[in-house]
């Protein structure tokens, strides 16, 4: 009987021992990109000058205060509402920089407070700096402003993929700030009207298709932004690939030389 109790504990501990395996391994953790790192860790100690943006200046002096490069966080501001002060997402944030309501309050700001563009800023610049003190490293910091500090793993320094995703995303946009601050870009987000050409479910195609089109487009102003697309039992993001409405063309125009240019013929109004 003895015997029998003692194989019965050992089988215990071995399938817990397995249930614990399998639950640190359901979402795999993968190692920043360490070419996209580099080019963050730059920014903090030769960050280029930028201008012309919306709300430029009360991002600088938040970014000035709590001690982050202002392309840094124009990424961000860019990355998540396309400085739109109005923008709500499903989940609650607000605001230029989508700030969640129960980050707020850990600042002792109320959530209507948020719609503010001044308050908004401040707070998710906070935020993120408060970030970038604790994990020490720009790439997991846009994570956490993602996913929370659950989402990465400062000691191992990985992350999960979905948060690994979203830094991929901001630094497209960061990419369109730096393109600004050397010449080659033209008007800045939140001052031009885009129209939609393409969805995409996965973040790595719509980045390809966006590479594509600007080589096949170079005098297009093309840009890629993501979107909450609401089902019944839950909520995902889709990357949109816009094009600016120009005084040269409109619409119709534009979507004909894209259908000449690449063989794609559909073009779409932003949602």
């Amino acid at each position: 009987m003895k015997r029998w109790m003692n194989k019965v504990f050992s089988f215990c501990c071995l399938f817990c021992l397995c249930m614990c395996f399998l639950a640190g391994h359901a979402a795999p953790a993968i190692a920043p990109d360490s070419s996209i790192r580099s080019g963050l860790e730059s920014l903090f100690t030769d960050p280029p000058q930028v201008h012309g943006y919306p709300y430029q200046q009360l991002i600088e002096t938040a970014a000035a205060q709590y001690g982050l490069p202002l392309p840094y966080v124009l990424a961000v501001v860019r990355g998540e509402s396309f400085f739109d002060p109005k923008a709500r997402s499903a989940k609650g944030a607000l605001g230029l920089m989508q700030v969640l309501p129960s980050t707020a309050s850990d600042y002792g700001v109320k959530p209507e407070d948020l719609l503010d563009p001044a308050t908004n800023i401040d707070v998710g610049v906070r935020y993120l700096a408060d970030l970038h003190a604790k994990l020490q490293d720009p790439y997991l910091t846009l994570a956490a402003y993602y996913c929370g500090c659950g989402g990465v793993d400062k000691a191992q320094f990985t992350l999960r993929e979905d948060c690994d995703e979203y830094v991929h995303y901001i630094h497209a946009h960061l990419q369109k700030v730096l393109e600004r601050a050397k010449g080659e870009g033209s008007i800045p987000a939140g001052e031009v009207q885009h129209f939609l050409l393409a969805r995409f479910d996965n973040f790595l195609d719509a980045e390809r298709f966006l590479e594509y089109l600007s080589r096949k487009l170079p005098r297009r102003q093309l840009d890629i932004f993501r979107n909450e697309v609401t089902h019944l039992d839950h909520v995902r993001y889709q990357y949109q690939i816009l094009v600016a409405d120009g005084k040269d063309k409109g619409k119709s125009d534009i979507c004909k030389a894209v259908e000449e240019s690449t063989g794609f013929s559909f073009c779409w109004e932003k949602d």
